[in-house]
């Protein structure tokens, strides 16, 4: 297929216009590395008022040394009270990542600009009610007249108007309070001030059920608190834990005089009433007229002092929610009660119905779940739940924020010889991925943030790092939209699929039906590849068995049915730690530590397999990769050791003469009686993005000229010229045709020439991108999986564009780091 005129323009027009980039960002290097950074604000609710604002911005290496104040200013030059905490720093101690809370107006679907500037001594303004700690110990914060006390183990106070509480109900319907065991204040003002408390689910005879943390923020001068309660399931024993109900109960303190349900077309008359949505279609009133389908998810309490405002984010997404007003006062249902068979309509049963057992939810060890409830001391449920439902962060100047370093080798939207790509991204995202989730209806209590149909039966629990693909156009663009997406994927990882605690039985489970890895202990920071139900025990291993000879998966009667922890060729973190620098999120943080750990101990024990077989190129480098992502959060030269040891193990078996990695090729990579020899494609690319990440981080001389070797030697393997694309693997019998530019390959690529200046790498790479290209400028269509076809599309995307732009070379040869191996880990596997 000859490329459209419309690619052939592309691409002479990005390669025409390589000087300009360059001179271009020459000009923004000195601007990135100036005391001032611009930042957007962007307003996607419609409303026109004053509302918080967080968010983190990168900066670049020696751009705000250590000891540097920072200050914001809006677009007129004036002060604006700005709470400031860096995030991290590079080697030479200066700021890396700023988290920053001020508040903002921006007109309605529009802009307000500000500039963050920064010297050896600034003095940012207070706000006129700037949040202060009362009593630290206790818990208590106040700003102007809302104060928030949590010295009661019971939970939380509004002043002396509210309380906010956190009852379980369990799977024997016992009622278990939330009992706060410690406090903590995280943000201390003046702008926000936010405290955290940690507590453990009650039985009457204080025997305890589950864990939960409950963070509450405030801000300066504002009537609204955010709370995030979060329940953890990290028992002492069992595998699968049952619930009947979770809720998050505002309790007035007075008596009420009124409750509003959003969606309903009157107010709660008699004490009791209900709405629940049942699906992301439906939703029912009880005891209260309401028509709704998708209930907007606030409500609003008249009581003695005026009305007070409760709102879920993105309340009909996270099927089945609830609103209950009874006589305490008012009830989010988080999991609400149900009825047996109330959920039964959803199918398939293997997409939904994992989450319900009768009249229960099922929770395996080891998840959590979190939720962003807002409340508003005056009023206004309308205002807040849109407010919620899309939250103002802030945005750096793409330009600038690409400079800093910290989004590796991409360029700004906008940039010279960018318009076309633009496009062409924005409309895969709208159109591709945003339209498939909507069209399958991928929502649900532990669903929302993922999507279904990888193998056309699983949750796809991210595979190839969605959200580090989505987070990047954000980075790109400044467009809030990408965040808030990017954000809600990141969450679901760090919380539905990381295994974040392990007890004796589920330790004996996976023993049991996955069987006992002597190399890989069961420990948190485990995460789970895409499976039926997000992660395993929630049906019998035959059942699982039978739906996926079913389907005809893996042809054979007996498929890998992805449900061990084993797997590390489906582990990412680049997303996780792109939310975290951009949120200040520390859970985010606490997951990836989680898993950096686990796997640098796996590392050094010298024991797993990262070599050695038709698939280590993908273990190996996936696992690569993860580390790297662990090691942005704060450089530790650990890490660096264990990638190094990876390293080590790649180029031993790298093939003298022909520079690729052989090994007889499996069941599904090759059918016929004798089996080939060689790997399958994409595996080879991903232990080469693997490696070029570690010669980025170290600049280890052996690398680039490995890594060379091995692209030239996949493209003799497999390029297809006829098709601009890859075949599977190396059997010539394995798929192939057009269509096949997988993102991984197209990084290999990229990774190859920015480190070489390969001149034949560099041809194929740009046959094979305007081929992909001209293919995807319609964008695929809704169909089960294509979350994951969007992601493995947009992989290597935006740093093909960059290199394309620079005209070849992109990247500098990095200064090289000694990293030595520790002692104990010199042993060969």
């Amino acid at each position: 297929m000859r490329p459209s005129r419309l690619v052939i323009r592309m691409i002479a027009g990005v390669l025409t216009v390589a000087l300009a980039t360059v001179l271009q960002e020459s000009a923004a290097a000195p601007l990135a590395r100036s005391q001032a950074l611009a930042l957007s604000v962007r307003d996607l609710t419609g409303l026109d008022a004053l509302r918080p604002v967080t968010g983190g911005v990168p900066l670049a290496a020696g751009a705000a040394p250590r000891g540097a104040s920072f200050w914001l200013t809006d677009e007129q030059g004036q002060a604006v009270p700005c709470q400031s905490h860096v995030l991290t720093r590079w080697k030479d101690g200066s700021a890396r990542w700023v988290l920053l809370d001020f508040q903002a107006s921006p007109p309605p679907h529009a802009i307000s600009r500000f500039t963050l500037r920064w010297s050896d001594r600034a003095d940012a303004p207070l706000p006129p009610l700037p949040v202060r700690v009362v009593d630290e110990a206790k818990g208590i914060l106040q700003t102007g007249t809302l104060r928030l006390d949590s010295a009661d183990v019971r939970g939380l106070s509004v002043g002396d108007r509210l309380d906010v509480r956190l009852t379980l109900i369990d799977g024997a319907g016992r009622r278990c309070l939330g009992v706060v065991e410690s406090r903590a204040v995280e943000a201390a003002g003046p702008v926000r001030g936010t405290i955290l408390l940690r507590g453990a689910f009650r039985v009457p005879d204080q025997s305890r059920v589950l864990g939960f943390r409950l963070r509450a923020s405030v801000f300066a001068g504002s009537s609204r608190v955010l709370l995030e309660p979060h329940l953890l399931v990290d028992a002492d024993s069992g595998v699968i834990h049952r619930l009947r109900a979770l809720s998050l109960d505002i309790v007035p303190r007075g008596p009420r005089q009124g409750i509003q349900l959003g969606g309903a077309a009157t107010a709660i008359a008699g004490t009791n009433g209900r709405l629940l949505q049942v699906d992301d279609e439906t939703c029912r009133f009880e005891g209260v007229e309401g028509t709704a389908s998708r209930a907007p998810g606030w409500a609003e309490l008249i009581d003695a002092a005026g009305t007070v405002a409760v709102a879920l984010r993105d309340f009909w997404q996270q099927w089945p929610k609830s609103i209950e007003a009874d006589a305490q006062g008012l009830k989010m249902g988080l999991f609400p009660a149900f009825s047996a068979g109330a959920f039964a309509h959803m199918e398939p049963w293997y997409k939904h119905q994992y989450l319900f057992d009768g009249d229960c939810y099922q929770l395996r060890m080891g998840q959590s779940r979190r939720w962003q409830v807002w409340l508003d001391a005056q009023g206004g449920g309308d205002a807040l739940v849109r407010s919620a439902n899309a939250p103002l962060v802030p945005a750096a100047d793409p330009a600038q924020a690409v400079a800093a370093g910290t989004w590796g080798p991409i360029a700004a939207a906008g940039s010279p010889g960018m318009e076309e790509y633009d496009r062409w991204a924005e409309n895969l995202f709208v159109n591709g991925y945003l339209n498939s989730i909507a069209k399958q209806r991928d929502y649900g209590a532990m669903n929302w943030g993922d999507w279904w149909g990888e193998r056309g039966c699983n949750w796809g629990n991210h595979e190839y790092d969605t959200p580090k693909q989505i987070l990047l156009q954000f980075a790109r663009t400044g467009d809030p939209k990408y965040f808030h997406v990017g954000d809600t994927a990141a969450r679901h990882t760090s919380e539905v699929d990381v295994i974040q605690f392990v007890n004796g039985d589920l330790t004996d489970f996976f023993h049991q039906t996955a069987g006992r890895n002597p190399h890989y202990p069961i420990r948190p920071g485990m995460v789970h590849e895409h499976c039926v139900g997000h992660v395993s025990g929630f049906y019998p291993v035959d059942r699982i068995r039978e739906l996926y000879v079913s389907l005809g998966i893996g042809k054979t009667d007996r498929p890998y049915l992805c449900l061990d922890p084993y797997n590390l060729g489906h582990i990412w973190t680049q997303g996780m730690v792109y939310d975290y620098f951009l949120t200040g999120d520390p859970w985010m943080k606490e997951t990836v530590e989680k898993i950096g750990v686990n796997l640098v101990q796996l590392v050094e024990d010298r024991k797993f397999p990262f070599k050695g077989g038709s698939h280590s190129g993908r273990v190996n480098g996936w696992t690569m990769l993860a580390i790297a992502g662990a090691y942005e959060l704060d450089f530790d030269d650990r890490y660096l050791k264990a990638m190094k040891l990876l390293a080590d193990d790649a180029l031993s078996e790298q093939d003298p003469e022909t520079g690729g990695w052989r090994y007889q090729l499996p069941w599904g990579h090759c059918y016929c009686e004798t089996k080939h020899w060689g790997e399958a494609t994409f595996i080879g690319a991903i232990r080469l993005n693997g490696l070029s990440k570690y010669y980025q981080l170290t600049g280890d001389p052996r690398i680039p000229e490995a890594v060379r070797r091995g692209v030239a030697h996949i493209n003799r393997d497999t390029w297809e010229e006829q098709h601009s694309g890859w075949r599977y693997t190396s059997c010539p019998k394995s798929a192939s045709g057009p269509g096949r530019q997988d993102g991984v390959i197209v990084m290999a690529l990229v990774n190859s020439v920015g480190m070489t200046g390969d001149a034949e790498q560099l041809r194929v790479l740009r046959k094979a991108w305007a081929a992909k290209f001209e293919r995807l400028l319609v964008a695929p269509t809704s169909s089960p999986g294509l979350g994951k076809t969007y992601s493995t599309i947009m992989d290597g995307c935006p740093e093909a564009m960059r290199l394309f732009v620079n005209g070849g070379a992109d990247l500098a040869p990095p200064q090289a780091v000694e990293v030595t191996a520790p002692p104990q880990a010199k042993a060969r596997n």
